[in-house]
């Protein structure tokens, strides 16, 4: 049986890289790929595609955007997240939207097709890191607080972009926002969070591992 699948990702060089190691299977057929979360729902509706490959951090429209508007599309798609994100409370999120699995991007080349494989059976595919860190989650004392989970999507997707050192207009650019929209986010949590400045932020983030200091942005 050949399965379609639909490409997702912002940088060509990804999406090449996907196609060329499912170009050698003739168990998959790419039948689309698009390079933002907009144009990806347009075209998801009328492709209707067995498998759906998705960036989590996608312009115009943030990943939980995309997975929940293309289940609606197009509810028999199964979705593959891949992402270079370390597991956090916004993949988990991915997860329980609907998506049959996640797999990082340093380990696509290799484990892809094993992933496929994996949701086409029914079953879910969790890169290791994303199991070590649901173990971890599972058995944390209940009264832990869970303060990242205080933060709204759009919010982590603002304060990824300010943690990674992008400027309000190019986050405002890159989320299709104002920029003093960007800057209502960023005092919001403030407030939310009862910190004072950007810095607390970026500190926020990388200790609850919205970012990982040793990624390459």
């Amino acid at each position: 049986m050949s399965y379609t699948i639909f490409i997702v990702d912002d940088h060509d060089i990804i999406r090449e890289g996907l196609k060329a190691i499912l170009r050698r299977q003739p168990d998959y057929e790419v039948i689309g790929e698009a390079e933002d979360g907009q144009e990806a729902l347009e075209k998801i509706g009328s492709l209707k595609p067995d498998i759906l490959l998705l960036d989590i951090t996608m312009p115009k429209k943030t990943g939980l955007e995309i997975i929940e508007q293309a289940l609606k599309k197009s509810p028999s798609t199964k979705i593959l997240v891949i992402s270079v994100h370390k597991a956090n409370a916004y993949v988990m999120k991915a997860l329980q939207s609907g998506v049959k699995g996640y797999l990082n991007k340093e380990n696509a080349a290799d484990d892809l097709l094993q992933a496929l494989r994996k949701i086409v059976s029914g079953q879910v595919y969790l890169d290791a890191q994303v199991s070590d860190y649901l173990l971890k989650k599972v058995s944390r004392p209940l009264e832990e607080p869970q303060s990242q989970e205080l933060l709204t999507e759009r919010e982590t997707d603002v304060l990824r972009l300010v943690a990674e050192g992008k400027a309000a207009k190019e986050i405002a650019s890159l989320l299709s926002l104002s920029p003093r929209t960007v800057e209502n986010y960023k005092n919001n949590m403030l407030k939310k969070l009862g910190l004072h400045r950007t810095s607390d932020l970026i500190k926020y983030a990388i200790k609850n591992k919205i970012i990982d200091i040793n990624e390459d942005f």
